[in-house]
């Protein structure tokens, strides 16, 4: 790696989480628990990141008037914040309904939408280890020529990318051949096991049973050189190429509900390999630190 920090990019969203307190009934009231939280895949992992004690730096959009407040929130977790306010659009909202390990998200993505590939300096890339981006940036911020010109300049300063799909929802809208085509370049995959299968689905159309973790992150090393691949309960798949499949284990918690853990393995992951870990290693932290994200309600760490 060539710089010593972690330069994350992406969306900023007031999570609101609605935990009913028994069945949903149309038309009528359901007593429920709701909060309002900072959250959003890209400032979750920044914060978890800066949390374990990496330096990390986001860049992202919010609202008019709600620059200090988000921008406060990420430096209370040890990520050092570059945001820009769009005049005209509110800060990206998500109503995330939790029932049990199950989440249902309904979102309103705002300001990311105007996010500016500008916005990622060369004064950052060239202090950067690692450059961090999610799908939720190319769905509607990052034009895929604006992406590809962004990894482009990361490899040129010897800057590792790393991408998290984001969204098997959001990939169906964009389209999986139209994803892997603008995503091709970055160094590390880091999807779950719905959207690796989503991604792989195509390729394996000719067996009919559904492709296994396995079989996901091996047919994904043709698009990145090392796939990670969450699958839950399950366990985590690392696939690299020339190298044989390895899993890593995850122990049973006792979640509180599962908002950021895929962010917080992110992070765990990233700090790994900052710190000069190999992708294994660097996959048992990412596992440790989406387990205390799980403990917690909410996408982001404890206040540091």
């Amino acid at each position: 790696m060539a710089g010593s920090r972690v330069v994350v990019v992406g969306d900023v969203i007031d999570d609101i989480i609605v935990v009913p307190g028994g069945p949903v009934r149309p038309d009528t009231d359901t007593t429920s628990t709701i909060v309002r939280r900072p959250g959003g895949s890209a400032s979750n992992t920044a914060a978890w990141l800066g949390w374990l004690g990496a330096p990390v730096d986001l860049v992202g959009r919010v609202g008019a008037g709600d620059l200090d407040r988000h921008a406060g929130a990420l430096r209370a977790s040890g990520v050092t914040p570059h945001l820009s306010e769009d005049p005209d659009r509110v800060t990206g909202m998500i109503v995330i309904v939790v029932d049990g390990e199950h989440r249902t998200m309904l979102t309103d993505r705002g300001a990311n939408a105007t996010l500016s590939p500008a916005a990622v300096t060369d004064a950052l890339l060239d202090e950067a280890a690692c450059l961090h981006l999610t799908g939720y940036t190319l769905f509607d911020a990052l034009e895929a020529e604006s992406f590809a010109q962004l990894v482009r300049r990361a490899h040129e300063r010897g800057v590792m990318v790393s991408l998290d799909p984001g969204s098997a929802g959001f990939l169906v809208d964009y389209g999986v051949e139209q994803f892997l085509a603008d995503t091709r370049g970055v160094d590390i995959l880091l999807p779950n096991r719905a959207e690796a299968q989503l991604l792989v689905g195509d390729a394996m159309a000719a067996d009919e049973s559904t492709p296994t973790p396995e079989e996901c992150a091996e047919a994904l090393l043709e698009h990145a050189p090392t796939v990670v691949l969450t699958s839950g309960g399950d366990g985590v798949i690392v696939a690299r190429r020339g190298h044989e499949l390895q899993r890593v284990a995850v122990e049973p918690v006792d979640a509180v509900e599962p908002t950021g853990a895929g962010d917080a393995f992110s992070a765990g992951l990233l700090h790994g390999l900052l710190a000069g870990d190999d992708v294994v290693a660097a996959t048992v932290t990412g596992v440790r630190t989406a387990r205390e994200a799980v403990a917690l309600s909410g996408g982001r760490p404890p206040l540091v």
